[in-house]
């Protein structure tokens, strides 16, 4: 027991002793590792009931403390030996061949702690990059394999590392030349080497001591197996060497075995002359066979060839260091895995590279790991996209979009997911649903709302990501998204859904856009939405104009024969509405009331009265607001107006008043019922006018109306026109009485959202019910006017309609149960005018009157 002790306190201390001692542990493990392929015989143990984990470890810490003992930057013997031997590589190897069961997943465990515990800056060396780039392709490309965890860790050390040095990021992308058997140009710290004076620096990073030649560094893959071992005929390692008294069996998938003098290797495509010999130290990845082992026909050997009369120096440490005196680089392979026989040399043609392959790299790994079922790994992978295409650095930023497919990856799935959405979902569940967080996956699974919601979930999900991606984004990042979502997405799929004729198919993809509209925040993908949406028109409308035909088809579906159509086209535009992007406003109505030349200008000017025959005259001239059309003496003492001037404005109390008292008490139930005045609409309607004057500030709206002589240079006698979609708006308010109550709230609550903006001649328009409006015009408080006119006409021609609009209202309120009346519908308009001219009542006065000359 004390002999043991004393031996664990003996090794403890050696432990401790100089390099050269760290040096021969940190080989012992790495040959330990070898060694299990050489003594297995089970292969279905898995990994982590081996050795291999534990002698990784220790490897591991074995670097981190020779690292701690040396200068910053300065390599010490242990990582010279893992660059040399390219035990990483080897390693990658190991993990392509899962063999143990479960090795990839040590693999990437060894590499993430490896780049994320040492100081040293091993992504510039080739011998780390490059199989950094093999082990990416083999992440990331099977979706529940049982190695996302480590996958992601291994990315989130890749990620963090581009993000202290973002020069790293062309080396870990672009890499295709390298796997396909080509030398990328790299700068010599790219190769952790330096090439002192006098010496020339061939393509090869190797280092060939005094005496050699290039020929004679071997770049085999493989392991080197101790002498007296033996290799089980059902290894699966990739490119082993076997050692004196071993034999490859035909089923081994040996990729690059040396053959010493004395050995055949049959049908390799490697040829070795006659006096070669290969050190036992030589710098090759994997093992040799030491004289009289044999490689099988089926052997895959990748290797090097040997001319007659070289060998392979054991003493270099680092690839490609000096060439001393007296050696030439020139005859050194400019292709690894290519000899030269004897009589050849390295200026001969290369072999044809193979094609350039979509090789996986860093992207296209992160974003199969976003999809993963696992929420802590997709939540991950995101903040490590998110992470690279915030890098700040041009550089970095042009190398995402041009060297890499992120856009189209994300865009792609995107619209995977879009497809995935049933297409009879109800487009009231899809409007119903909460805006969507891209942290949140999983959310909206499994609460059984409706067919259908996980995947709309799913989708409002990664749209939700793609907008946070923009936000954070390097703006050529953000705008090379933004540009392939639209092509892809907007025009690609959503364009052509909304135009087809199927009602069914418009209404879906309608409320998927209203969802999607709510969804963005970003700017650069908010402004490609509106523009696709809309078009850029800025100039004035006319009836005769060619149309936007998206917009035109959009606005059109605000007054459909189909209500659900309807509802769901003033759902859109009523969503446009909120977002901050002064094109939406400006594009439907304020381009339209740049002219003021909805204003009367001037006595000279008027035209004949406005009349309509198949009104009751005597009815609307006891309508005391409806002075619409008529001279200027109509109505007058009836209602005096308190500004005659052309903008007609009052005071705010006087046009809240105006507003109040449209309805007639006959037709008022509110009172009845002890509910509150227009006064319960004051906290909404501030909180909406807020919000509009927020998004406004930076679009430069000016605080008053442009003057009239002013209109009048810039615009001569110009025929107003309130633009396609005011007219849709007012056509449908028009007709509150016959509409149903859901259609009704939508219309008025658009139009709600427009009188809320801050600009004066939208308040003007609105909101000011003493406008001189000129001839064949129309405003708001005009339209409201004539339906009030009609509902008194069809109010007498019911009985007892105090009474059954009381009724009414009390089942809107919940207070009765629903039952079947006559004339229900023209009840539900009356509450709805009632009410909506209650909430422009509470607009106005907190907006209050706009401000400076007419």
């Amino acid at each position: 027991m004390l002999s043991r002790l004393g031996a664990l306190l003996q090794q403890a201390v050696e432990t401790r002793e100089p390099s050269v001692d760290l040096l021969e542990a940190f080989t012992e493990h790495w040959t330990g590792i070898t060694s299990y392929y050489l003594e297995a015989t089970d292969e279905s143990v898995p990994a982590r009931q081996t050795d291999i984990p534990w002698r990784l470890r220790q490897m591991l810490d074995i670097l981190v403390h020779e690292e701690r003992q040396r200068p910053p930057g300065d390599a010490g013997p242990c990582l010279e030996f893992l660059l040399q031997h390219k035990l990483l590589e080897t390693l990658g190897t190991l993990g392509k061949a899962e063999y143990p069961p479960g090795m990839r997943q040590q693999v990437l465990l060894f590499f993430s702690r490896l780049l994320g515990q040492l100081q040293h800056p091993l992504l510039h060396y080739l011998n780390v990059h490059r199989p950094v780039q093999k082990l990416l392709q083999l992440s990331g490309d099977r979706l529940g394999s049982g190695t996302e965890k480590e996958e992601v860790q291994f990315t989130a050390v890749l990620c963090s590392k581009i993000q202290q040095d973002p020069s790293l990021l062309p080396y870990i992308l672009e890499g295709k030349s390298i796997l396909n058997g080509r030398r990328a140009p790299e700068s010599p710290r790219a190769e952790g080497l330096e090439h002192p004076p006098g010496t020339s620096a061939s393509s090869t990073p190797l280092e060939h001591p005094s005496g050699t030649t290039a020929s004679s560094t071997h770049r085999a893959e493989g392991l080197e197996h101790p002498s007296g071992t033996s290799a089980s005929s059902t290894c699966r390692a990739e490119g082993l060497e076997h050692p004196s008294g071993t034999s490859a069996s035909s089923t081994r998938r040996a990729e690059g075995l040396e053959h010493p003098p004395g050995t055949s290797a049959s049908s390799t495509p490697l040829e070795h002359p006659l006096g070669t010999a290969a050190s036992s130290t030589c710098r090759a990845e994997g093992l040799e066979h030491p004289s009289g082992t044999s490689a099988s026909s089926t052997c895959r050997a990748e290797g090097l060839e040997h001319p007659s009369g070289t060998s392979a120096s054991s003493t270099p440490r680092n690839e490609g260091l000096e060439h001393p005196s007296g050696t030439s680089a020139s005859s050194t392979p400019r292709n690894e895995g290519l000899g030269h026989p004897p009589g050849t040399s390295a200026s001969c043609p290369p072999a044809q590279p193979c094609q350039p392959r979509r090789d996986s790299n860093l992207v296209t790994c992160l974003v199969a790991l976003c999809r993963s079922k696992k929420s802590r790994v997709a939540l991950k992978a995101r903040e490590n996209l998110l992470l690279l295409a915030g890098l700040s650095q041009e550089v970095a930023a042009t190398c995402l979009v041009r060297g890499s497919a992120l856009c189209q990856l994300l865009v792609g799935h995107l619209c995977d997911l879009y497809s995935a959405v049933p297409a009879g979902t109800d487009p009231a569940d899809v409007l119903a649903m909460d805006r969507a967080s891209w942290r949140s996956q999983g959310d909206g699974a499994g609460d059984g709302g409706f067919p259908g919601k996980e995947s709309l979930a799913e989708f409002l999900g990664w749209l939700d990501f793609l907008d946070e991606l923009v936000m954070g984004a390097h703006p050529l990042v953000a705008d090379a998204i933004s540009r392939a979502v639209e092509e892809k997405f907007f025009q690609g799929i959503l364009q052509p859904q909304l135009l087809q004729m199927s009602e069914l198919a418009v209404l879906g993809a309608t409320a998927v856009l209203t969802g999607t509209v709510r969804q963005l925040r970003a700017p650069a993908l908010l402004h490609r939405l509106v523009l696709f949406l809309l078009g850029p028109h800025r100039h004035p409308e006319t009836p005769g104009d060619a149309p936007h035909p998206l917009r035109a088809q959009l606005i059109d579906r605000c007054d459909h024969l189909c209500d659900e159509i309807s509802l769901a086209s003033l759902r859109l535009f009523e969503e446009l509405l909120r977002k901050p992007h002064e094109h939406v406003a400006h594009n439907l109505v304020l381009r339209n009331l740049e002219a003021r030349a909805y204003l009367q200008r001037g006595p000279e000017e008027r035209g004949a009265p406005e009349t309509d025959p198949e009104e009751d005259g005597l009815d609307l001239e006891e309508d005391p607001y409806f002075t619409d059309g008529f001279p200027d003496s109509f109505g007058a003492t009836k209602n005096p107006s308190p500004a005659l001037t052309p903008s007609g404005k009052g005071q705010v109390s006087e046009v809240v008043s105006s507003f109040l008292c449209l309805v007639p008490e006959e037709a008022k139930t509110s009172s009845c019922m002890e509910e509150g005045g227009y006064d319960t609409y004051v906290h909404d309607a501030l909180g909406m006018v807020q919000a509009c004057r927020a998004s406004a500030a930076p679009w430069g709206w000016p605080s008053s109306p442009r003057p009239l002589d002013s209109c009048h240079s810039c615009h001569p006698r110009v025929a107003f026109y309130e633009g396609h979609f005011l007219k849709v708006l007012f056509d449908r308010m028009s007709r509150i009485l016959d509409q149903p109550y859901s259609l009704n709230l939508q219309v008025t609550s658009v139009l709600s959202q427009l009188a809320a903006f801050p600009h004066p001649h939208l308040h003007e328009y609105l909101l000011d019910p003493y406008l001189n409006l000129a001839p064949g015009c129309r405003s708001l408080f005009s339209v409201l006017v004539r339906v009030i006119g009609e509902l008194m006409q069809r109010l007498q021609r019911v009985p007892h309609s105090r009474a059954k609009l009381l009724l009414v209202r009390r089942q809107l309120l919940g207070l009765l149960p629903g039952e079947q009346m006559d004339h229900t519908v023209l009840f539900k308009g009356v509450v709805v005018l009632e009410e909506f001219c209650k909430e422009l009542a509470a607009i106005a006065l907190v907006k209050g009157p706009p401000e400076g000359p007419p």
